[in-house]
């Protein structure tokens, strides 16, 4: 069973680092300089556990324009396939309503577009690095 854990600003994130240093440090070659920066002791993340074990997360941060950054969202390897990125993306965008944003965005990979498509997410601007890896701005209205 998927339990979902939100751990608040300034609450110990332990269980998101740890899936971010395996998914995008050690999988995707980031440093840990390039994975966490100073929005990460003043936002919210999203957790996903099975059992204890944590296996998914994302982080969500209310820019001052009324704009929910969603990012950092990852799924352990052995639980890709599980639709547990969807939830992921469908609890921050929740989470984005409820703290009254009303526009989300998202750096997303390249290779991700299509499933942030799903959520009604469009592409704009130019394609971009960021690390070794092509990203693109997709944003959503929220009603």
């Amino acid at each position: 069973m998927i339990r979902t854990v939100w751990y608040e600003s300034g609450e110990d994130y332990t269980p998101s680092r740890q899936i971010r240093e395996t998914v995008f440090v050690e999988e995707q070659g980031y440093t840990l300089e390039e994975e966490f920066d100073e929005y990460d002791a003043v936002c919210p993340h999203l957790v996903l556990f099975e059992g204890e074990i944590p296996v998914a997360t994302g982080r969500l941060i209310l820019l001052a324009d009324g704009t929910a950054k969603l990012g950092r969202i990852a799924v352990l390897k052995s639980h890709r396939g599980k639709h547990l990125g969807a939830k992921i993306v469908e609890d921050l965008l929740e989470k984005a309503k409820l703290l009254g944003a009303k526009r989300a965005y998202v750096s997303a990979q390249c290779y991700a577009i299509p499933f942030y498509n799903k959520f009604g997410f469009k592409e704009y601007g130019e394609e971009y690095p960021d690390g070794r890896i092509p990203h693109m701005d997709m944003d959503l209205t929220l009603e």
